[in-house]
């Protein structure tokens, strides 16, 4: 069981993910999928979409930061500023 949860998120008992950024991927394709299906005047649907959409940007900010292609620290003070993550 040790070598099962070598790897761990710091939290007692879970073990981390093989691939985070693509079950992100998917889990957000999946939301936004749905959200289509929902009348796009319910409110319920316009938040979650909110949400989900700011989720979305603030991951491609990190997947930029892994790719080498920007400075965390950049990426940092995009993520901050009252625009969102991305310019």
């Amino acid at each position: 069981l040790a070598g099962l949860l070598r790897k761990t998120t710091s939290l007692v008992g879970l073990a981390a993910c093989a691939g985070p950024h693509e079950s992100l991927r998917v889990s957000y394709t999946k939301i936004l999928d749905v959200l289509e299906q929902i009348p796009k005047n319910a409110t319920c649907s316009k938040y979650i979409e909110w949400i989900t959409n700011e989720k979305w940007d603030c991951f491609a900010c990190s997947a930029l930061c892994l790719d080498g292609s920007s400075h965390p620290h950049l990426l940092l003070v995009q993520m901050l500023s009252p625009q969102g993550c991305l310019p």
